[in-house]
């Protein structure tokens, strides 16, 4: 009877068989290695030049640390709400536009340059005895002013063309007592710019920025926006105004962070008598603001 014929022995190549192990090796080691420094070291050379290329090997692991920049050298991304308090003027109340720490920030870049409010008109800058507040001009090249500057730039979207700019932004702060009577942003004509240019402008819109609340009253008054008797809506955010004991406007309490918006031009470049507002007395305790004032550009002085 014939022997069976006895196959040759099977040749293994220990590379391949390597590589095989490699393979099979590889969905448990990649978790347990991103885990632990030192089981990482103990992997074969060919896994770890997979898991860790050789621009970061000299960079232990442990040490590779991600540094988040501060507030003030980025604008980083920040979430608010709108709720429409009036479409005819439009008027917007913005819930949480600023941080409170971006609010201290912005009070921190202006406060040693407070200086009694005036008011501007074609003729010049006046003292007034309706505006009783300090204010202060913010540099443009701070970073949380250029943060703040863009958020309202975003927020204003297609109304703002990528020509147009802002005024110098404001803060203001008044004290017990302390007011800025009925006023508008706008200007009842439009003003030449400073810079040679001959440019004509308006403030196209406004924001209204709470940045400190410590006071009582010294809310923000419109009295002639309509909005609804039902005033729950506003769940203490604003109330009806009253004038001659009769509920008219709205008025709108400091509650830092918040701001309110609204529209000053109708689309010829003619101002809306109907945004005229004031920042009523404060009662007791300190109120801080700001104030940012996108323009708008008609043509030259002398076209």
């Amino acid at each position: 009877m014939a022997k069976p014929s006895q196959r040759p022995p099977v040749q293994v190549n220990k590379k391949t068989l390597a590589l095989k192990l490699l393979v099979l090796a590889l969905p448990l080691a990649i978790p347990i290695a991103l885990l632990f420094e030192p089981v990482y070291q103990l992997l074969p050379s060919q896994l770890q030049e997979f898991l860790w290329p050789d621009e970061q090997t000299d960079t232990p692991f442990s040490e590779i640390v991600e540094e988040s920049p501060p507030v003030s050298t980025t604008c980083e991304a920040h979430k608010y709400t709108t709720e429409i308090v009036s479409l005819d003027p439009l008027v917007i109340y913005i819930n949480n536009f600023t941080s409170h720490a971006e609010a201290e920030e912005l009070i921190k870049a202006g406060e040693e340059d407070f200086e009694d409010s005036f008011i501007s008109r074609t003729s010049g800058l006046h003292k007034v005895t309706g505006r009783t507040s300090q204010s202060a001009p913010l540099d443009l090249d701070i970073p949380i002013v250029q943060c703040i500057l863009s958020r309202a730039r975003t927020f204003l979207g297609t109304s703002m063309r990528p020509s147009d700019t802002f005024s110098i932004p404001q803060i203001v702060r008044y004290f017990p007592g302390q007011k800025y009577d009925l006023h508008t942003d706008f200007w009842p004509q439009h003003q030449i710019t400073n810079d040679g240019s001959n440019k004509l402008f308006n403030r196209q819109s406004s924001f209204f920025v709470f940045l400190r609340d410590n006071c009582t009253e010294g809310e923000t008054y419109f009295p002639l926006v309509d909005v609804l008797d039902n005033d729950s809506g506003f769940k203490g955010k604003a109330m009806r105004g009253e004038k001659d004991g009769v509920q008219q406007g709205v008025k709108f309490k400091p509650i830092t962070g918040n701001a309110v918006f609204w529209v000053n031009l109708d689309g010829e470049g003619v101002g809306d008598r109907r945004v005229v507002h004031a920042g009523l007395p404060v009662g007791e305790g300190e109120k801080i603001g700001l104030n940012i004032w996108p323009r708008r550009y008609f043509g030259k002085a002398d076209d």
